[in-house]
């Protein structure tokens, strides 16, 4: 009876270790999407960095990024507040979320198709008028022909 209680105590252990963000992440349709109901844009990567960086800090070690995150920003403004000018589309991805991988092997100036998917409702505490956080972006890497998804920001509208 040990035995069993232990050998489903280790088998529920090991289902937890995939993050539970990894574990929500939608299963998107592959490939460029060309759908009327959907906006999305041609664009290139403008930046790749981790979620955390020093002041000053200009280069990256593979480790910042696994410790820390990825964050892409994109040469488009598809999803952003029109009151921004400067604003851009971006993803923003703690550590060991999915698609990890393919935001850090990509560079500035890859080819990206950008599809808004989610702009978040107004609620007591949210104005997305206001406050630009919480869109929602999948992303279709052209050259690793691969994608991924994620909030352009690291708090939802409203939050923190």
């Amino acid at each position: 009876m040990a035995k069993i209680i232990a050998c489903a105590l280790i088998a529920c252990l090991a289902g937890t270790a995939i993050p539970a963000r990894a574990e929500n992440a939608p299963s998107y349709k592959s490939g460029p999407w060309h759908y009327r109901s959907i906006s999305c844009v041609d664009s290139t990567v403008k930046t790749v960095t981790p979620r955390l960086v020093s002041a000053g800090q200009t280069s990256y070690s593979k480790n910042d990024f696994l410790q820390s995150g990825v964050e892409v920003a994109f040469n488009t403004r598809l999803g952003t507040d029109p009151a921004v000018p400067s604003a851009l589309a971006g993803v923003t991805h703690y550590q060991g979320d999915a698609g990890n991988s393919v935001m850090m092997a990509e560079h500035p100036g890859d080819r990206v198709q950008v599809c808004i998917v989610q702009i978040p409702a107004p609620t007591q505490t949210c104005n997305p008028d206001t406050d630009s956080r919480g869109r929602v972006y999948r992303v279709w890497d052209y050259r690793q022909k691969a994608q991924y998804n994620g909030m352009n920001s690291e708090h939802d509208c409203g939050g923190a």
